[in-house]
């Protein structure tokens, strides 16, 4: 993957059109559409319900890893709760996936915080995997935004506060609405 983002890097810095036959052009553009592709994962739910990110494929969707261990991502729930009421009917979904907790951890974890959004866990091998697909996931909390059409259009690694960084907040509101009222082509 890293080797393909540096051709691309290099044929951009150094396009040589004359050097390249259209062969190698198409080559590069096949091996490159899906790039931006959000990886696919299927995990549990706390509440035993099953989530494939491709059937959610139609809604926009907010991926936020995070652990109940991690104080900005207990920070965030109260701003994601809020985005999650105002969005949900308009096509958005968010996705919390825990990256280190059991069912009965989060279970007891939300009996302290309400957290109205799907919560999902897996077994460490699932979780680890699922982190590498989406290239590493280095801190938590780390959000994507997913839209309809399964593409990763922004993300952001840190939590993201409404109070404490309104311009942040503001882009990712920005990054759903124009997802909603985006259609699938």
């Amino acid at each position: 993957m890293r080797l393909v983002l540096v051709l691309i890097t290099l044929n951009l810095i150094f396009p040589q059109k004359d050097q390249i036959s259209d062969e190698q052009n198409q080559a590069i553009k096949e091996i490159t559409k899906d790039i931006d592709k959000a990886p696919d994962f299927s995990l549990l739910s706390i509440n035993d319900s099953t989530y494939t990110l491709s059937e959610l494929k139609g809604s926009v969707v907010l991926v936020n890893f995070w652990a109940t261990w991690c104080g900005p991502c207990i920070m965030e729930i109260k701003d994601f709760n809020e985005i999650y009421k105002k969005y949900k009917d308009k096509g958005l979904e968010i996705l919390g996936i825990s990256i280190s907790d059991s069912k009965k951890q989060l279970e007891n974890f939300t009996k302290s915080y309400k957290i109205d959004y799907p919560i999902l866990y897996g077994q460490g091998s699932e979780i680890n995997k699922i982190i590498r697909d989406y290239g590493g996931v280095y801190a938590v909390p780390t959000s994507f935004v997913i839209d309809k059409e399964g593409k990763i259009i922004w993300q952001y690694p840190g939590a993201i506060l409404k109070d404490y960084d309104p311009q942040t907040y503001a882009n990712l509101i920005y990054a759903i609405e124009k997802s909603i009222k985006s259609s699938i082509k």
